[in-house]
């Protein structure tokens, strides 16, 4: 691998910069990251402004230590095509954290992120640039790199012709991913997050070989899809259970709900009699992983503000809960209680999307998504 490594990364929130980017610090090679804004913010020109440096102040129980982070060499705008195409000459490695939302949205295909993703690799198909191309989506979707695969050859179907397909199939290399780091707040130019963090990949050479300095806390596995899962339905599930539940009822952190007796007994019923069952896998490792994450969610110093996780809840909810409730439905021929709260208050939350009269007819609204 080349000293110099060039990423392009969709997205600039304080999740990806405060995890990836600073996992990326750590590597041993030269690393440059151009990063792109969906939306422009304030933010953004404060981080350009300060020649995209910034500090992440990580969080322990017991102590807190900063960082400053200098891989993002340049911060644009989605659109900004000039960047974009200087790009497609450079850059093969390319990450993203759009949300679920932007990965599985299908309003203004035109806009979301497989549609971008698909129109930035036909432009490198255009200058016959061979070279591997690693494709590293962070979304919180189970095998998220297996679905931006379907996704992107979906799209090039309906636009492309086959030649492009057959350099995508060729080049184009899609790894699934696990994210698991607790990031915080931003604010002037600095990002708090907890010391804990893993990232978790399929095999994938090229990313071995960047990540492969031995104290970094990073797995390559073929279990990532089991592993996923485990994350998804037990840390970000409980998040979102949460966030449609206790902030309709003015709780404001994740950490004040542990807090609060009657909460944390709910939580744990609800992981050991409707979560813990529906996962198909060693139920020890499963508890342990349970157990962790409670521990991680009791650190005062972790202000996770229950306002945060309930952004873009709608999409969230299929992954991190919904899954569960069908899992649950088909083991007992009933839909669990408490997870089916979180639902009701999904209605209140959006009380003008027809696709939460039932919860069938919401799981229907991502039928393409589970084909």
């Amino acid at each position: 691998m080349a000293n110099k490594v060039t990423f392009l990364q969709f997205g600039t929130g304080k999740f990806i910069k405060g995890y990836f980017d600073w996992i990326l610090s750590k590597v041993d090679a030269e690393v440059e990251v151009f990063a792109a804004y969906f939306t422009p913010k304030q933010q953004y020109i404060d981080l350009k402004n300060n020649n995209c440096k910034y500090n992440v102040i990580l969080k322990d129980i017991d102590s807190t230590q900063t960082d400053t982070i200098e891989v993002i060499k340049d911060i644009f705008f989605v659109k900004d095509t000039k960047t974009v195409l200087k790009l497609a000459h450079n850059a093969n490695f390319i990450v993203s954290n759009t949300t679920e939302k932007g990965i599985l949205s299908k309003d203004n295909e035109g806009e979301s992120y497989p549609f971008i993703l698909t129109s930035f690799l036909f432009e490198k198909f255009k200058l016959q640039n061979n070279q591997t191309t690693v494709i590293i989506p962070l979304e919180l979707v189970l095998n998220n790199g297996d679905f931006l695969k379907k996704s992107v050859l979906k799209l090039v179907k309906e636009y492309f012709d086959n030649n492009f397909k057959a350099w995508i199939l060729k080049t184009c290399e899609f790894v699934n991913t696990l994210v698991d780091c607790i990031v915080i707040k931003e604010s002037n130019l600095n990002i708090e997050r907890e010391k804990y963090y893993a990232f978790y990949s399929s095999k994938n050479s090229l990313l071995e070989n960047l990540f492969s300095k031995k104290n970094l806390n990073i797995y390559f596995t073929q279990d990532i899809d089991k592993i996923a899962q485990i994350k998804i339905r037990v840390l970000n599930g409980i998040h979102t259970f949460l966030a449609v539940t206790t902030f309709l009822e003015s709780k404001s952190t994740v950490y004040e709900c542990f807090m609060d007796k009657n909460y944390a007994s709910l939580i744990d019923e609800m992981f050991y009699s409707e979560i813990l069952p529906t996962i198909d896998y060693d139920k020890c490792f499963v508890e342990d992983f349970y157990i962790k994450t409670l521990n991680r969610f009791k650190n005062h110093h972790i202000e996770h503000y229950l306002k945060d996780i309930a952004v873009n809840t709608y999409e969230k909810f299929y992954e991190r809960i919904a899954k569960t409730i069908i899992d649950y439905e088909r083991l007992y021929n009933k839909k669990p209680q408490i997870l089916m709260r979180a639902f009701y208050n999904l209605k209140k939350m959006y009380p003008n999307n027809d696709n939460l009269n039932s919860f069938e007819r919401y799981i229907e609204s991502f039928a393409d998504e589970k084909s």
